[in-house]
């Protein structure tokens, strides 16, 4: 008889006529492919990917309610529409999950080139893009409670099971229940029964509208984390009138780099706020957590030490869809790990073109197939891969998968390359569960592992590849400093000894610098980075940097821009800042000023066989994405003539 790893995890559940075939929500992510106001065969295939992978309920994001709410084009509740969205809907049921779509009003937070009407929220103000905000009239809040409840019947006749209200993340109706925003001192301001008054409104419209047996979800945020912000007993009070209307509530939290956590913040980090309120005695629907719930096992306690009801996932989805199945199956090793990099946020807001750093098939299902299926290829080739980083063990694991023979070749004595650094850090877990990752996947594919071994023109002849892969990374721009021969590489605090004394100054302040005085800073040393740039780590986007700054400063690094760095002395570095000369003391000076692909391998080596091509950061220096995804592509290109 089978024994269920997860029997909490995977035990159904009943949500008025809906039965979840487990307690893993698909959480809402906004896709651009959208924009149009309708989905294309890339955004069904990404939606179909979720339910393939075994989530009980997969959720549409962000569609806007009515004009007057966008803060992004979504989709558009148009009769002509129809069709396509009863699609994503069918293509959800297809592998028995529960279709929904997340209904959005941004309120106050709203841009105004998608708002025809004007904005509007609690009260006037003039929100961050600099356009005005009149208060909301009752006539105002009519309308929008009507549209929610048009948009819930909309989506029910487009074949969805469920709708999800989004009443958290600063949105209109967080607006009102936040006593931040709402400053109204008619009924719909002050007290928390008056804030709680308009949402109320809002969904016993909805329920009204569309009957007594469809479910409708909720989502909230369980707490502002801020003096003065409301907090999960308040929740716990709203949730307690609101069950009237909803069968189920998805808590979330306010603050940006809170419900958009990277890897600085811990797992689960708003479980807590779920368990109040579940635990509160008021609140007797389901009460699914939200926020870097990344594995099983983490999921499995949640449930099982009754904290919540069910988990809600986003990333890890991303990451891997079939996170689910793999669980439920106990091949939790095949897990694909998140890193919370936020790349897919990033990607999909500042560029419309969204991508996973560690999954290079996610939302390229329609041109690609889905998830771990890569399908053989059509020739069988020898292949050498030079280099056991990222880029060499994906396109390694790819290659292998797709049938043919691999040799992986790397000179040092593990695999890894660049990504070694987390076994020593102190901040990069989720990195290292990647890293962990890919070693594993190597290891259990049928790629032959050369350590200990350079890539010689006389190794390869003796090989005698069809196809090699040189991915043999980048190496460190060293500055034209007078004294930089004293200084080291900032990864030798990972790679090389392990005194470093307790001062130190690192040259650089991109977000390699940065991270690194972090990783230093917090076990215990005194860091001084010099940038000579008006702003660190200035790669980094919106999302991703508002929790790297909150981590930098709850760590206390020193970070000083605007400096340019002239002379490397004995006992720190001399440098120059608004006209005047100072010096950083420090007993190690360290650099971190850029990389540049180490090349030379792939020039000693580019007719040894009858293909060969270079990956990754040898290609071009950059992140976990650019690696993951050129050694991905990389072999599937392989075998094809």
């Amino acid at each position: 008889m089978y024994t269920q790893p997860y029997p909490n995890l995977f035990r159904p559940l009943k949500v008025r006529e809906l039965t979840l075939k487990n307690r893993i929500m698909s959480a809402p992510n906004m896709l651009f492919r959208t924009a149009s106001g309708k989905p294309d065969d890339y955004y069904i295939g990404y939606i179909e990917h979720k339910a393939r992978g075994g989530a009980a309920i997969v959720n549409l994001g962000e569609c806007p309610v009515c004009d007057g709410g966008c803060h992004t084009p979504g989709p558009v509740m148009d009769f002509e529409f129809l069709p396509e969205w009863s699609e994503v809907a069918a293509a959800i049921h297809e592998h028995n999950a529960i279709a929904s779509v997340e209904l959005t009003h941004a309120g106050q937070k709203a841009k105004p080139q998608y708002n025809k009407g004007g904005l509007y929220g609690p009260c006037e103000t003039v929100n961050a893009y600099g356009a005005r905000v009149r208060a909301m009239t009752i006539d105002d809040m009519e309308m929008v409670a009507d549209s929610c409840a048009a948009a819930a019947e909309y989506w029910f006749l487009a074949g969805f099971d469920t709708v999800l209200l989004h009443f958290g993340h600063g949105w209109l109706f967080a607006q009102f229940l936040s006593p931040m925003t709402n400053k109204r001192t008619d009924e719909f301001g002050g007290s928390l029964e008056n804030r709680m008054r308009f949402p109320l409104m809002t969904l016993k419209r909805v329920r009204e509208r569309v009957g007594p047996n469809k479910a409708v979800m909720l989502r909230i945020s369980g707490s502002e984390r801020t003096p003065g912000g409301f907090d999960a007993v308040d929740m716990a009070e709203f949730v307690s009138r609101a069950q009237e209307y909803v069968d189920l509530v998805e808590v979330s939290v306010e603050g940006l780099p809170n419900f958009f956590a990277n890897t600085f913040e811990p797992w689960g980090q708003n479980v807590d706020l779920a368990e109040t309120i579940r635990k509160s005695g008021k609140v007797h629907i389901p009460v699914f957590a939200l926020g870097s719930i990344l594995a099983p096992d983490q999921a499995e306690e949640i449930i099982a030490s009754g904290k919540a009801d069910g988990v809600s996932m986003s990333r890890a989805l991303i990451a891997d869809p079939y996170l689910p199945l793999k669980s439920m199956c106990a091949k939790t090793d095949d897990i694909r790990p998140c890193i919370r990099c936020l790349t897919c946020t990033e990607s999909d807001n500042l560029k419309r073109h969204f991508i996973c750093s560690v999954n290079p098939l996610i939302s390229r299902e329609s041109r690609l197939g889905f998830g771990d299926d890569v399908g053989k290829a059509k020739f069988r080739k020898r292949v050498l891969i030079v280099g056991g980083g990222p880029a060499g063990m994906q396109a390694a694991i790819t290659a292998s998968e797709r049938g043919h023979e691999v040799i992986l070749c790397e000179k040092m004595d593990k695999l890894g390359g660049m990504l070694s650094f987390t076994d020593r850090d102190s901040l990069k877990h989720d990195l290292r569960r990647f890293k962990d990752y890919l070693v594993h996947q190597v290891g259990k594919s049928a790629v032959r592992v050369m350590l200990n071994t350079e890539a010689t023109p006389e190794l390869v002849e003796r090989l005698k590849p069809d196809h090699i892969i040189v991915a043999t990374g980048a190496v460190p721009i060293v500055p034209d400093i007078p004294g930089i021969e004293r200084a080291r590489h900032v990864t030798e605090i990972y790679f090389g000894p392990e005194d470093f004394g307790d001062d130190i100054v690192i040259i650089g302040g991109g977000l390699v610098g940065i991270e690194a005085g972090m990783h230093l800073k917090n076990i215990g040393k005194n860091v001084t980075v010099l940038e000579m740039q008006d702003t660190y780590a200035p790669e980094t986007k919106m999302v991703y940097r508002a929790g790297l700054v909150r981590k930098l400063e709850k760590l206390g690094l020193e970070v000083i821009t605007g400096a340019r760095c002239v002379e490397v002395l004995g006992d720190g570095v001399k440098y120059l800042k608004g006209g005047g000369e100072y010096v950083a003391k420090g007993r190690t000076i360290l650099y971190a000023v850029g990389m540049k692909p180490n090349e030379q391998p792939y020039f000693d080596l580019y007719d040894k066989a009858p293909v060969v091509q270079h990956i990754g950061d040898c290609l071009k220096p950059g992140k976990v994405d650019g690696a993951v995804h050129s050694g991905f592509f990389a072999a599937l290109d392989i075998g094809v003539v």
